[in-house]
């Protein structure tokens, strides 16, 4: 710091050497813009009374009174901070901007200046505090590193609507109405933790003041929380939270996965008598608490509610969730006591309803029920006294069950489990008695499995067939305890907590059993709400981490299965009080039952998930453009998607019907949801306007990679306060995407960004708006409309950036020249604005020449019904309504410089442009355009529509969120193939690639291939283009040709309706087009079949080492022509066409050349097609040696010829082609004719 000289005040008056100097520095303060007047008039209302100029009266006396020049300037503090100023008897404020500020002496507590020097820059002649007074409004400064304006602002939109100084208000006011100056600074939480109750400071101040003095927490310490807090964490959505998202029906199950199901939810006389009157589970249920920091209690179910099962609609329910999930079947606990039934009621109602359609089997508690329920035998309620004369009883009973065609077999065996095979007497000897049982009166031979449970864990040894995990039961055997981890409320606790992940791979660590074992997952465990702090827990469980588990042990289950089936456990379904449940609860919705799903068909997943984030579910443009743009990703395309909302709207509903919607309007709350977001897979994600722009550091921090969607004009993002977040968020973006050059200029001369990441994509119509002549007359009629009376139609949310007033002056000056004219404007008024306009509005309607119609679901009708649209916007990016206009046949006018549209209106001529503002211009501009010939409106709009085709639009997003993602477009031949379409439709759908299209070409099958078609599509929500042969084109390659013509995409995967893929068949050959321009086609290996589906060999390659082609059981990249000498010439080394991807232009250039030549070929025709695209092209073919193809071989059908002699026919004119088309060496044409001398014996022709 530089040091003053002490300088005695000049005589006389005391601030003043002379007028000139007086009006130096009043200069010098006017210029600085440091002293706010109206702000000093305000602070000293006595002042403002006097009439003198505050600069004057501040630089006269109003420093030396300790008077402030701004909030941000505190002249008292200042000369305390910087006593050399005090004793030279300097005007603070001056010295400040003369020298203070370059010394790095701060203007008051609240402005960081070094920290700010860092952030931006002083203007020529200025001040970094003048700078950040400047601009202080705008929420794009803050004057300390703690506050973040723009956070403030979205938080708090009175605050933005308002205009203010964000930390203005908060340094004053916000502070004490509890608002919190960051997501990071907990106000009412600092408050209470630091500040005496009659201590009237900041908290912002006070941690500022001594943060660096004593450790301070913003926010409360994840250690340091209470049982309360905790309780209200646990009772509302987590970040892992999940809408319910069942699979299909069709949806192949890689294992059969069974849940342990406790019946104990409905009350009976003997719980009555043993724990009171109406006791079930949930009484237990009831009581959990929190015993420490981050212990998830209490539970409490959702979807289902407390229930009771006395009848079977719950049961129904339950099967139903449980089948979306992916389950195969419920493992009843069955309970029976030396004769007598206990909690028999579910599973007889069960049994009853022959409607609910589940698998199911039994498992034994065969233990004793103690008032302990540990398993001991202390405080028994009712006891297993092990009588042999019950055993029949036992038996009968067991088979009754049996007896039921939903109970689950074993190759014709049931399936019988027991919970305790150690409390069994003499377990081998009874078994065998037991088997005799089974045998002589039932004629049955029961799989028998006892439970891995307290010490008893070889079945072996007790006379089972097998066992069956019950963790768990053994998995904490060796394990260590976290407890001494944990911050404990309850400090006389003493029960053992075991951390989950160290469990599951305690499980995953075994070695393979020597005996027949299920293996079994557990999504939790916590009976905590059963033993009150003297039980076991398994901590810090998570959806995906059971997942994670569940799927491991499916894949195992494949190498080791269990008598032949593909079994797996969970423990369990709705074990409530001792926190082991999939059933949906408050917390995490159904993420249990969707990582069960994830888990059970893990391989025929479609795919990493996209993100889409929205800033709320309000009914506006932007909001319905993110719901149509969920759909069709998810149905034309076959993308995964869930939504991310910011706020809440009435769209919500609609959002949550599409795909799993979740709704964050607590800042805190995003990070944790992204990152379990990102956990579960998700990797992309598209942000749909600047108002959610806010959130996209956020997801980059999370490892999402984000683009983001522009649709704000300057105007608006100032008047909305979006320019903070919108600036954060266009640098942390991948890409910026604008529907109109017009829109990207506007928003990168506020918000910079390079070139090279900003995209330009017009977006599309949505609601596939059409003209209809039919809508035209019933809406005219209805109001009264002539045909030929002119109609000209606005729409929108009525307000002035709308412009409607300027369209209400519009139909005063156009009535005046042309009266007969109509103006219609569909949509709601603002309130502001009708409150100015109301009476105008109601003259106009009186006139019955104009029609102010509200909201209208139906606007393709009012848009029929019209002439001519006009958009009398002042600020309009890209409406969609201008859009649905033009598609439905509408020429337009609007003002210029208004958005994107004025340029398209005439790059595409089909409307007027005015100048900005000029109502008379655009009356004009009307009657020219009504005054035009009748044009052909049906022309305008098929151009327009196929312009703005919104399955073009969202799958060119889809590319620009995930670059290099190739467009392909499927199609599935099917010719009486119905008992197979199911299974090649699924394989489609479940593709992790995206595909473009789904065509299914019917060839005039004459079973119910069509019913099967939109049975599986409408079964996967997917959406297929069904092309009926009315009569059956008589060649596989007439519909070939057909879905080459009819594809739209670049590439083409054609899938014959009787083979099947693995899911990542178009993703593997999808590499290949990326990484290999030239590319022609790419294939891969197949494993075949029979007809039956049996299989017949892994793979083709030894196939291709006996017909001498090694390399293709490499793979890798090959010159077409090459490839065709080496792998074609001889023999079809292409086995399947459904392994392959063609270039489209290619594949249909081929066809064009071959014509008519293809009919005669029944068996070789697309080994002929492969030799037309590859003799004499200059690109490439693509091999990838995996067998992701599924060929199944019939014995006969319409790709392989029943007549030897056409089979050799057809080789020999293969063979000929090859030959004048290829320039073979004399080698191949010898392996040519061995090959034809082969065939002709093994065809047994001489």
């Amino acid at each position: 710091m530089n040091e003053l000289p002490p300088r005695a005040p000049p005589p006389g008056t005391p601030s003043l050497s002379g007028a000139g100097r007086t009006s130096e520095e009043h200069a010098l303060i006017h210029a600085s813009g440091l002293l706010d007047a109206g702000w000093y008039e305000q602070r000293y209302p006595e002042i403002a009374g006097t009439g003198t100029d505050p600069v004057i009266h501040f630089i006269t006396r109003g420093w030396r009174e300790g008077r402030n020049p701004n909030l941000y300037f505190d002249t008292s503090w200042y000369l305390k901070q910087n006593p050399d100023v005090s004793r030279a008897g300097l005007n603070p404020l001056l010295h400040y901007i003369r020298r203070g500020e370059a010394e790095n002496r701060l203007p008051c507590l609240h402005f960081d200046l070094p920290w700010y020097r860092t952030r931006h820059t002083a203007p020529e002649g200025g001040t970094l505090l003048g700078h950040y007074y400047t601009h202080r409004r705008s929420g794009t400064v803050t004057p300390i590193a703690e506050f973040d304006p723009a956070w403030y602002l979205a938080q708090y939109p009175d605050i933005a609507a308002a205009g203010v100084d964000p930390f203005e208000h908060f340094l004053l006011w916000g502070w004490r109405e509890g608002r919190n100056p960051s997501a990071d600074f907990d106000t009412r939480f600092y408050v209470r933790r630091y500040l005496d109750p009659g201590q009237d400071e900041n908290p912002l101040l006070h941690y500022r003041r001594l943060r660096h003095v004593i450790r301070l927490h913003t926010r409360p310490p994840p250690d340091e929380t209470t049982i309360p807090e905790e309780v209200r964490r646990f009772t509302a959505p987590g970040p892992e939270f999940e809408e319910i998202a069942p699979l299909p029906r069709s949806a192949p199950r890689r294992a059969t996965v069974l849940a342990f199901y406790l019946p104990q939810f409905h009350a009976i006389p003997e719980n009555d008598a043993w724990w009171g009157r109406g006791f079930t589970e949930w009484t237990f249920t009831a009581r959990g608490l929190p015993r420490f920091a981050g212990h998830y209690q209490p539970r409490i179910p959702r979807d289902l509610g407390h229930y009771v099962l006395d009848n079977p609609t719950v049961l129904r329910r339950q099967v139903e969730l449980a089948r979306g999930a992916g389950l195969g079947g419920f493992i009843f606990y069955f309970y029976w006591f030396n004769g007598r039934r206990l909690l028999e009621r579910p599973l007889e109602a069960f049994l009853a309803d022959h409607s609910i359609d589940f698998p199911f089997c039994l498992m034994w508690a065969n233990e004793n029920w103690t008032r302990r329920w540990d398993g001991s035998d202390q405080d028994v309620l009712i006891a297993q006294d092990w009588r042999r004369r019950d055993e029949t009883a036992l038996v009968d009973s067991f088979a009754r069950h049996f007896r039921d065609p939903r109970y689950i077999r074993l190759h014709g065996r049931p399936l019988l489990m027991v919970y305790r095979a150690g409390l069994i007497p003499e377990s081998a000897a009874t078994l065998a008695r037991w088997r005799e049982a089974f045998r002589v009166r039932h004629h049955e031979n029961p799989v028998m499995v006892m439970s891995q449970s307290f010490d008893a864990f070889d079945p072996r040894g007790y006379g089972f067939d097998g066992a069956v995990e019950f963790p768990p039961h053994k998995l904490v055997l060796g394990q260590k305890p976290i407890n001494g981890d944990l911050a404990w409320f309850d400090l006389a606790a003493t029960a053992q907590v075991f951390d989950y992940g160290a469990i599951a791979n305690a499980s995953l660590a075994e070695p393979p059993a020597p005996f027949p074992l299920i293996k079994t997952a557990v999504p939790g465990w916590d009976n905590d709400a059963r033993r009150q702090g003297a039980g076991m827990m398994l901590h810090r469980a998570t959806p995906a981490k059971y997942q994670a588990w569940l799927s491991e042990l499916i894949d195992r289950a494949a190498a080791h299965p269990f008598f032949g089936e593909r079994l797996v456990c969970v423990n369990a379904w709705n074990e409530w009080a001792e926190g082991a449940y999939l059933e949906p609860d408050q917390h995490y919705g159904g993420a249990w039952l969707n990582a069960t799903a994830r888990a059970v068909a893990a391989r025929f997943a479609t795919g990493a998930p996209l993100l889409l984030v929205g800033h709320d579910g309000f009914a506006a443009g932007a909001q319905q453009l993110l719901l149509h743009l969920g759909r069709i990703l998810r149905r034309r395309f076959g993308v995964t998607v869930e939504f991310l909302l910011l706020g809440e709207g009435t769209l919500r509903p609609r959002y949550a019907t599409t795909a799993p919607t979740q709704v964050i309007t607590d800042p805190s709350r995003l990070q944790p949801f992204l990152l379990a977001a990102a956990a579960r897979g998700i990797t992309t994600a598209l942000v749909n306007s600047a108002a959610a722009a806010w959130s996209i550091p956020q997801l980059r921090a999370a490892g999402i990679e984000p683009t983001l969607l522009v649709h704000e004009m300057p105007g608006l993002l100032a008047e909305k306060r979006l320019l903070a977040g919108a600036r954060a968020g266009a640098q942390a973006a991948g890409h910026v995407i604008f529907a109109a050059e017009a829109v990207r200029a506007g928003f990168t001369s506020a918000v910079p960004i390079e070139a090279e990441r900003s995209v330009v994509l017009p977006q599309g119509n949505y609601r596939d708006v059409a003209f209809s002549i039919t809508a035209r007359a019933a809406l005219r009629a209805r109001l009264g409309v002539p045909d030929e009376t002119p109609v000209v139609l606005g729409a929108g949310y009525a307000d002035l950036r709308k412009g409607f007033d300027l369209f209400l002056q519009c139909w005063r000056l156009t009535r005046h020249d042309r009266p007969q004219v109509r103006f219609w404007w569909v949509g709601e008024l603002d309130a502001t604005l009708h409150a100015y306009l109301s009476a105008e509005i109601e003259a106009a309607e009186a006139t019955g020449s104009f029609h102010l119609a509200g909201w209208q679901d139906d606007i393709a009708a009012w848009l029929s019904a019209a002439d001519l649209f006009a958009l009398p916007s002042r600020e309009d990016p890209y409406p969609t309504i201008l859009i649905e206009a033009l598609c439905s046949g509408l020429r337009a006018v609007a003002f210029d410089h208004s958005g994107g549209m004025p340029d398209l209106l005439r790059e595409r001529d089909c409307g007027e442009v005015v100048p900005m503002g000029d109502a008379a211009a655009l009356s004009a501009a009307i009657l020219r355009e009504l005054d035009r010939p009748a044009g052909d409106r049906a022309a305008l709009a098929q151009t327009a529509c196929q312009r703005f085709r919104f399955d073009h639009y969202a799958f060119a997003l889809l590319q620009q969120a995930r670059p290099g993602l190739p467009a392909v477009s499927v199609a599935v031949p099917a010719h009486n193939y119905a008992r197979y379409l199911e299974h090649r439709l699924v394989s489609v759908f479940t593709q992790t690639h995206p595909v473009v299209e789904v065509i299914v070409l019917d060839d005039a099958s004459r079973d119910d291939s069509v019913a099967v078609a939109q049975r599986v599509a409408a079964d996967w929500g997917r959406d297929i283009r069904l092309i009926v042969n009315p009569t059956n084109s008589g060649s596989p390659f007439a519909q070939w040709h057909r879905a080459a013509e009819l594809a739209e995409a670049e590439w083409v995967w054609i899938a014959e309706a009787d083979d099947a893929a693995e899911p990542t068949l178009l993703a593997t050959l999808a590499a290949f087009v990326h990484d290999v321009p030239e590319l022609e086609l790419a294939f891969c290996d197949s494993r075949a079949i029979d007809a039956q589906g049996a299989p017949l060999w892994p793979s083709y390659h030894d196939y291709y080492v006996q017909s001498g082609a090694p390399a293709l059981t490499q793979g890798g990249v090959f010159p077409a022509p090459d490839f065709a000498r080496r792998f074609l010439a001889e023999r079809n080394l292409i086995p399947n066409v459904s392994a392959v991807l063609w270039r489209r232009r290619s594949l249909l250039a081929a066809l064009h050349r071959c014509g008519r030549e293809l009919s005669g070929f029944h068996l070789a025709g697309d080994w002929r097609i492969y030799l037309e695209i590859l003799a004499e092209s200059t690109g490439q073919v693509g091999v990838a040696p995996t067998s992701l193809n599924v060929h199944r071989r019939h014995a006969a059908g319409v790709t392989q010829s029943t007549a030897a002699r056409r089979h050799l026919d057809e080789v020999t004119r293969i063979h000929a082609i090859a030959r004048s088309r290829l320039d073979l060496p004399p080698e191949t044409i010898r392996r040519q004719g061995v090959y034809r001398r082969h065939l002709a014996h093994t065809l047994g022709l001489r």
